[in-house]
C-alpha cells in the first residue's frame, strides 16, 4: 500500500506490499529506484484518512505495480483490494516473491500473475536482481514516462549544484590544483568553495544526492596515482571536504565516471604499473560503488582499453566513448547493460577523440571536443540512441582537449580545456 512520494498526479512506479513481511525488501528496492531517478509510490508511514480513496489513485496513476507476493500479502484485506482493483484497471504487474520455499500461491494471486516473470530477491545478490527488476520495469513502462526530471551530470571537474540548477562546480584544473569554484549560469559570477584535501590531476567525480565525490587522480604527471575518494557534502550548512570514504579497487588517473541507477560507476584510465609510452598500465578495468552500503564492486572489463575517455548514462545503459587505446586517438564507442553485465559496441563516432567531454541532453549523447593526434577538436557530434548513429552539430568556438561539460536548463556549457 502507498502514500505518493509527490503530489504530483504523474505517472510513476507503485509498490504494493504486505508492512508485516515485506517491509525491509520493499523499502530497499523504493530508495534504490528513487536514486534512479524514478517517481515511486510506496506506503512507509501507513495511510491515513480515506485509504481506499488513496489507494484507488495510486493504483490509476501507476504505470506498473511491484506486487510483492506473500503470506500475509495473501490475506490482508487490504492488499487483497489493492490487488484486485490493479487487475480491474488491467495494470502491468511485476511480481515478487517474498515467500517461504515450497510455499503455494492463493488460486486468485496465481491467476493474477500466470505467465509472468517472478523475481526472488532470496536468490541471488541484490544489485543484480535489481539490475533485472529494472530492466523489466523498462521495457513495461518505458524509462521516459517514469523518470524524474534528473539533475544534470557532473563531468570529471565539473557539476551543476544540486537543488541550485543555475550554479555549477568547477574542481581542480591544469597540473594538480585544490580550488574549487563555483559559477553562477544566472549572474556569470565566481565565488570560492573550500578546497579539496589533496591535490589531484586528472582525478574524476560525480554528484550523488548533492554529495560530490571525487575520486583517483595522481599526484603529478608520473604519479603516484590515487584509489582513494573524498567528498563535499552540499546538504551541510558549511560543507568540507571528507576523506574518510572507501578507496576505489584500482588507482586510477585519466578515467571517467558516471552515475546509473544509484550506484556510482568508474572505468577506464591508467595506472603506476606500466610506462607511458606504450600501453602498459592502461586499464578496460570497471568497478561500481554503493553509497549505500559504502562498498566497491569490480564489474566487467570494458572491450578495449581506454585513458582520457567520456562516461555517461542513458536508458539505464552505461556509455563508454573514445580515449586512447594502443597510444591511438579511437573513435570507438561501447555501452555497458546492468541486467547482464555485457559489454557491446555501438557504432563509432566519426572521429577518433580523446579527451573530451560528453552529457546527455533530450536523450541524445553529445560527444565534445577532444583531440586526435596533434590536432585538438572543437567539433561535436550526438548520437541517437533509437537509430544508433553519429550526426554532426555546430562546433565549439574553440578547440577543447580536456575540457568538461554539463547541462543546465536545456543548454551545454563547456568549461576549460
Amino acid at each position: 500500500m502507498a502514500s505518493p512520494s509527490t503530489s504530483s498526479p504523474s505517472k510513476h512506479i507503485m509498490i504494493s506490499y504486505n508492512w508485516s513481511d515485506s517491509k525491509e525488501l520493499a523499502h530497499k528496492i523504493h530508495d534504490r529506484l528513487s536514486d534512479a531517478g524514478y517517481q515511486v509510490w510506496i506506503d512507509k508511514g501507513q495511510m491515513k484518512g480515506n485509504i481506499y480513496e488513496k489507494m484507488g489513485q495510486a493504483v490509476e496513476n501507476a504505470h506498473v505495480v511491484l506486487m510483492f507476493l506473500s503470506p500475509n500479502y495473501e490475506t490482508s484485506e487490504n492488499c487483497i483490494r489493492e490487488s484486485s482493483l490493479t487487475a480491474d484497471m488491467a495494470k502491468k504487474i511485476v511480481p515478487i516473491r517474498v515467500l517461504p520455499d515450497g510455499y503455494q500461491l492463493s488460486t486468485r494471486l496465481r491467476l493474477l500473475t500466470a505467465g509472468l516473470l517472478y523475481y526472488n530477491f532470496n536468490k541471488g545478490s541484490f544489485d543484480d536482481n535489481f539490475n533485472q527488476l529494472l530492466g523489466e520495469i523498462e521495457s513495461i513502462a518505458g524509462i521516459e514516462m517514469t523518470r524524474k526530471v534528473e539533475t544534470k551530470l557532473l563531468k570529471m571537474k565539473i557539476s551543476e549544484t544540486p537543488g541550485q540548477s543555475d550554479e555549477i562546480l568547477v574542481i581542480g584544473g591544469s597540473g594538480c590544483q585544490q580550488n574549487v569554484v563555483k559559477f553562477n549560469t544566472k549572474t556569470k559570477q565566481w565565488s570560492d568553495m573550500p578546497d579539496t584535501n589533496i591535490a589531484r590531476g586528472f582525478p574524476s567525480a560525480v554528484n550523488y544526492n548533492q554529495q560530490i565525490l571525487l575520486m583517483g587522480g595522481a599526484e603529478g604527471v608520473l604519479g603516484p596515482y590515487y584509489n582513494s575518494v573524498e567528498m563535499l557534502d552540499l546538504n551541510d550548512e558549511n560543507p568540507k571536504w571528507d576523506s574518510n570514504l572507501p578507496s576505489m579497487g584500482e588507482k586510477r588517473c585519466n578515467f571517467a565516471s558516471a552515475l546509473l541507477n544509484g550506484l556510482v560507476y568508474c572505468g577506464g584510465g591508467r595506472n603506476d604499473t606500466g610506462s607511458r609510452n606504450d600501453d602498459t598500465g592502461r586499464l578496460s578495468s570497471c568497478e561500481s560503488y554503493n553509497p549505500k552500503e559504502r562498498k566497491w564492486s569490480s564489474i566487467r572489463h570494458m572491450n578495449k582499453t581506454r585513458t582520457y575517455l567520456a562516461l555517461v548514462s542513458a536508458r539505464g545503459l552505461l556509455y563508454a566513448l573514445g580515449g586512447v587505446d594502443d597510444l591511438n586517438a579511437t573513435n570507438t564507442a561501447e555501452c555497458y547493460d546492468p541486467r547482464n553485465g555485457k559489454w557491446e559496441y555501438i557504432s563509432p563516432m566519426k572521429t577518433c577523440r580523446y579527451g573530451l567531454t560528453a552529457v546527455v541532453l533530450n536523450n541524445e549523447i553529445y560527444a565534445i571536443g577532444g583531440c586526435a593526434g596533434l590536432k585538438n577538436h572543437s567539433s561535436v557530434e550526438k548520437y541517437d540512441l533509437d537509430t544508433n548513429t553519429w550526426i554532426d552539430v555546430p562546433s565549439m568556438n574553440e578547440e577543447r582537449w580536456g575540457g568538461s561539460a554539463c547541462v543546465v536548463d536545456d543548454l551545454i556549457w563547456v568549461f576549460g580545456g
